[in-house]
């Protein structure tokens, strides 16, 4: 039992070695479905999938036009092939070409950097509806006569110029870190005492919250979706932007559920069905153990986050509905199986791959649960909020009210209201980001993981450029006689996954470290205690990377979940809403999503100076050296969110097409 753990920990590599021999191809090198139509056709035994690098293409700019070439059924990549790709603007209605009678306009489309895909590079010069044409002469050694033809729509976006936007964010950036230094020596703190309201004191919202119904009510549905979506990962098509489970688990709640965090902190675990699954079976079954104490902190959710990060990103899970099925099921398992084993919520606490996550970010939302009076809580033995009551459970992540001056672990699942005898339990609106300098907990593991949540968001975006992939492949050189002993999708994967590794892990928290060494006022002696202290002035710069990144995804290809639950209706329930229409205008125009991810940028990286000052000023008060401590760590965070601009300015690649 002890080992259970470390058996988890094997269970979730199993899923992640599974996903690589169902999937041996991995993701598409960059290259997402595009914009305007069906991208998927098959033919002569063969899977014709279209997909552009960047996405979307934009008129004026080269573009590669990718032919994913697969083997029905097995969907294996089709090697050394011949073919030859052709884009011109044509208008919606317009007749079919006709065959050509020669090739001589078109482009020879070599396998470029994965298997199976086949890349044209050409110059789309207006914007609008464009037709590509792809010419299949030959395929694993089958010489088609005449050669194969397959049509394809693509929308192609207008030219997108950020030169001059980037040097406006970059000086506007330069600035407020310039204010923001010089306004910690001048400014003088002041605050104020003034009662605030107690949301429990409004009668209906007190009773909503305190039904011992309300929970489950919550629950239950989303465990029923949950087990609906696994089972669509089985059943239903595996193509990724057409399958409800893939579309609605990484389009929808993936990148929309961070938006969450900053609004009413950890309240997604109050409903999350997983949650359930940990919960319900402990207190069924009442065990006494506690979770090892060696991984009672950040480090295991951090791991699991990792995983799952680089499962995403080099397996191509939020393409396969059948992989998403199968992580769904290792997480419930993993759930129930900690509840039966580990008191309370020990899964949410200590394990959940987004849990770590929830409870950084949690610490800007601007609502808290806290004790109302310290000296009620010393006096009153029964301590029926942590141990529980006749009324209540008691908290099941293991949170003391008393104590607790941070939102990183409260759930607001209010057992501890219910429970308290003294009714000693206030919900309250407070400050933004108030927990990042008034906690009093500051802890390495948390400090990290912030600093590496930097890292990972900015390495996860770089992988979506256009310019991503040939890096790789140059870096991939290195490894030398490696090359002639595996496949390229083997050494590019593990080149690419060595580069997320270190980078976002090792060198980014490495910064940090630099710069608490250069900054440390003893002359390095103290230098964690700067590193976890300055690593919480980094949680907003990774927030605002984290939110900037899945709004374009969010936005962009929100609107495809319309046509995906028409085809659900369509196919499983005897209702219907229409015949799906693939076709889908993003909400917002690209250019508009740029600003307002610059404004997100912008704002988070302001907000960073002041957690920084407060910071110093909390920790160093009146001490010269304080002042001097911020500089290096604000240049710091310039440069962390001058580089998102930069990137963030570059055409980024889709989940799914629309």
């Amino acid at each position: 039992m002890r080992h259970f753990f470390r058996l988890a920990l094997f269970g979730f590599t199993g899923v992640i070695l599974f996903s690589s021999w169902a999937f041996p191809h991995g993701e598409h090198g960059g290259a997402t479905a595009p914009e305007g139509g069906v991208s998927l056709v098959s033919l002569h035994g063969y899977q014709v999938e279209l997909l552009t690098r960047p996405a979307p293409v934009r008129a004026g700019t080269e573009a590669g036009i990718v032919a994913k070439i697969q083997k029905e059924g097995s969907l294996s990549p089709v090697r050394d092939g011949k073919v030859f790709i052709k884009i011109e603007p044509t208008r919606a209605g317009d007749a079919p070409l006709p065959p050509p009678q020669d090739l001589s306009g078109y482009t020879l489309a070599p396998e470029e950097t994965w298997a199976g895909n086949y890349t044209a590079r050409l110059f789309p010069e207006k914007k609008g509806l464009h037709l590509v044409r792809v010419v299949l002469a030959e395929l694993g050694g089958e010489q088609f006569d005449p050669p194969a033809i397959v049509d394809f729509r693509l929308n192609v976006a207008p030219p997108e110029r950020i030169g001059g936007s980037f040097l406006v964010v970059a000086v506007i950036a330069l600035a407020m870190a310039g204010v923001g230094v010089w306004a910690f020596a001048a400014k003088a703190r002041y605050g104020t005492n003034e009662s605030r309201l107690n949301l429990l004191d409004i009668p209906w919202l007190k009773k909503v919250l305190l039904s011992r119904v309300f929970q489950p009510s919550l629950q239950i549905p989303l465990l029923v979706l949950m087990i609906i979506l696994a089972v669509l990962g089985f059943v239903d098509t595996q193509d990724g932007g057409k399958n409800l489970a893939t579309k609605l688990v990484w389009t929808l709640w993936w990148p929309g559920i961070i938006f969450t965090f900053i609004l009413v902190g950890r309240l997604w675990c109050f409903m999350c069905p997983f949650g359930a699954l940990n919960e319900w079976p402990a207190r069924l079954t009442k065990p006494t153990r506690m979770f090892p104490k060696v991984l009672r902190n950040l480090w295991p959710a951090t791991g699991m986050f990792v995983l799952l990060t680089l499962a995403d990103e080099q397996l191509g899970v939020v393409r396969s509905p059948n992989v998403t099925a199968w992580i769904i099921i290792f997480f419930a398992v993993l759930a129930l199986g900690v509840g039966f084993l580990y008191q309370r919520r020990s899964f949410c606490r200590y394990l959940c791959p987004i849990g770590g996550l929830i409870g950084i970010y949690s610490m800007l939302a601007p609502v808290e649960l806290r004790a109302k009076s310290g000296a009620v809580c010393r006096a009153d033995l029964s301590k029926a909020c942590y141990r529980g009551s006749d009324t209540g459970y008691g908290c099941p992540m293991f949170e003391f009210p008393l104590a607790m001056d941070r939102n990183t672990y409260c759930n607001l699942c209010f057992e501890c209201v219910k429970a308290c005898p003294k009714e000693n339990l206030a919900l309250r609106l407070r400050a933004f980001g108030q927990d990042l300098w008034a906690a009093s907990k500051r802890l390495l593991d948390e400090s990290y993981f912030a600093i590496a949540l930097v890292g990972i968001t900015t390495i996860v975006t770089a992988q979506m450029l256009t310019a991503w992939h040939p890096f790789i492949s140059w870096t991939a050189r290195f490894l030398g006689p490696i090359r002639g002993w595996v496949k390229p999708i083997t050494y590019l994967t593990l080149t690419e996954s060595a580069v997320f590794l270190v980078s976002s892990l090792v060198f980014f928290p490495l910064l940090l470290l630099l710069a608490a060494r250069l900054t440390d006022p003893t002359g390095g002696k103290d230098v964690k205690r700067t590193f976890v202290l300055f690593g919480y002035m980094f949680v907003p710069i990774g927030l605002a990377m984290h939110l900037s990144h899945n709004i374009s995804h969010l936005l962009m290809e929100g609107p495809g979940i319309v046509p995906v639950f028409q085809r659900f209706l369509n196919t499983f329930t005897p209702f219907s809403l229409g015949e799906p229409v693939w076709e889908m205008t993003p909400l917002l125009d690209g250019s508009v999503i740029y600003w307002v991810q610059m404004a997100l940028l912008l704002l988070f990286f302001a907000f960073s100076i002041k957690v920084g000052e407060r910071l110093v000023s909390n920790f160093y008060g009146d001490d010269p050296a304080g002042s001097r401590v911020l500089v290096p760590i604000v240049v710091l965070a310039l440069v962390f969110t001058i580089l998102n601009v930069y990137l963030l300015g570059l055409p980024m690649g889709m989940r799914h097409g629309m």
